[in-house]
């Protein structure tokens, strides 16, 4: 009986696992950095998508979009709109979407505030106007995400919200 491995079965065992290195690696990374990293940008997608929704109801039940309301004015990143009884402001602040109910109704703060957290999020607002009247609302969304040197947008979508024909012939 001998002791030990000789020369030639010890080269075959690490020739054998360095063979085997090459696929765990990937694995391992795929699963401790990929995974988590789609994880985290598919949960920002979802609130972005539940924002556009809420925005979607908001803008079927608008009167109008007008171009200020107190402090606030829209623009790239501000959204107004005003409801039967209410004025909405949507912003993008600090990775989060913020809807906001600026009506005076005396109701808690936080009941009329909204937020979807969209970390590393680009969200954009359009008023279109036709004779000064905001008739749609186009919103371009996206995630930011840096690769290498690069910064690559990921689920860059438009999205195009026209207020309802009954609520214009009601303003008649």
């Amino acid at each position: 009986m001998r002791k030990g491995f000789s020369f030639i079965e010890l080269l075959t065992v690490l020739v054998v696992l360095s063979a085997l290195s090459i696929p765990l690696a990937r694995l391992t990374t795929t699963t401790f950095r990929d995974i988590p990293w789609s994880y985290r940008m598919m949960q920002s997608n979802t609130s972005i998508l539940n924002a556009l929704k809420q925005m979607q109801k908001d803008v079927n039940a608008a009167k109008r979009f007008p171009e200020s309301f107190n402090t606030y004015t829209t623009n790239n990143e501000t959204l107004l709109i005003v409801l039967q009884e209410d004025t909405i402001c949507y912003q993008l602040k600090d990775g989060k979407i913020l809807r906001q109910s600026l009506a005076n109704t005396g109701a808690d703060d936080y009941a009329k505030t909204m937020s979807w957290p969209v970390p590393k999020a680009k969200i954009e607002w359009k008023v279109w106007r036709k004779n000064n009247k905001g008739y749609a609302v186009e919103v371009g969304t996206c995630i930011e995400h840096k690769c290498g040197d690069r910064v690559e947008k990921k689920f860059a979508n438009s999205h195009l919200y026209f207020v309802s024909t009954r609520q214009e012939e009601e303003q008649r």
